[in-house]
Parts: structure tokens; sequence; C-alpha cells
């Protein structure tokens, strides 16, 4: 795999005092219609904390975003993204707990939807775990976020590993 050309991505689990999870809806070309966790890709100079703090602010509009502790890594193969430029994306996951406030991207809806984002809102566990219609990734969403609820961040980022992108 170290042959790949992957982009350094970030994420963010936003979790409210009521334990929901904010999450992002995303609808592309290539026919990939879900929810992720928002966040993105990172640019040149940033670090992780600030590229997440961006991403945020664009995709949620979240007031004072507070970055905690990274939680997970996960690999996605999906050829072609950023035009051609990369063959993937390496997701490093951080802990963002936060208030409830109302979804309000600083980026325009024409701007958003130019990335795929199509809707954003909040989701509980039991939402999560239970949908049959909509497509939730990373898979296990649920279960993941039940262990930071209960245990807190690990004291080492959780590897995921590697998946293909699957389209449906």
């Amino acid at each position: 795999m170290s042959d790949l050309n992957l982009r350094k991505a970030v994420r963010g689990l936003m979790i409210d005092p009521l334990d929901r999870v904010l999450l992002a809806q995303m609808k592309f070309s290539d026919g990939f219609e879900g929810w992720i966790l928002p966040g993105g890709g990172m640019e040149d100079g940033e670090d992780y904390r600030q590229a997440l703090i961006r991403e945020l602010t664009e995709e949620t509009g979240a007031p004072d975003v507070f970055v905690g502790p990274p939680l997970w890594h996960r690999t996605t193969l999906f050829p072609g993204i950023g035009g051609g430029r990369w063959d993937g994306q390496h997701n490093t996951t951080f802990l963002v707990p936060c208030h409830e406030f109302e979804p309000s991207p600083s980026m325009t809806a024409e701007e958003l939807a130019e990335e795929g984002m199509v809707g954003v809102r909040w989701w509980t566990v039991a939402e999560i775990r239970d949908t049959q219609t909509d497509v939730i990734r990373p898979d296990g969403l649920a279960d993941l976020v039940e262990r930071v609820l209960e245990h807190g961040a690990p004291a080492e980022p959780w590897d995921l590993g590697t998946h293909e992108a699957r389209r449906s």
C-alpha cells in the first residue's frame, strides 16, 4: 500500500450532551449516497486540528469547536478522487464534544453540493444502528460511538484498517 497516493483527511465525531452524533449527507455523481462524519482533506501547511476546525466550520457552522483526542484511523481506497490525484484517503477521526446547535454551514449550499454534501443532521446511536434505508459510514459507527460514550477516548487511536469504497 506504500505506492498508493493517499490524501490525508480529518473527521470529527461530534457528540452533543444528548449523545447524538452529527452526520453529513453525501451524494456523489458516481451513485454513492449516504451519511458520513463531517470533515475532509487537509490543505498544505495545516495540522490535523487546524484542518478539522476549518472543515467543521465550513460544513456544520459549529461554534467554538473543541478538538479532542484522536479516536481512530481508517483508510478508504477509491481511485480517482480529487480529479484523479488520489487513490484514496487516510482519515483520522477526532472526538469533538459539543453543545447542541443548529447546523449552519459557512459554505453556501451550492459550494457544499459541489463537494457532494447535501445535508447535515443529528442522529441518535439507536437511529444509526436501526436505519434500514440509509447508508452510514464507517460501517459499525453505532458500536464505535457506544465504545467512546462508555469508555472515553482510547489511549492510542484504533486502527480500523483499509476498506474499498462501496458505492451503495
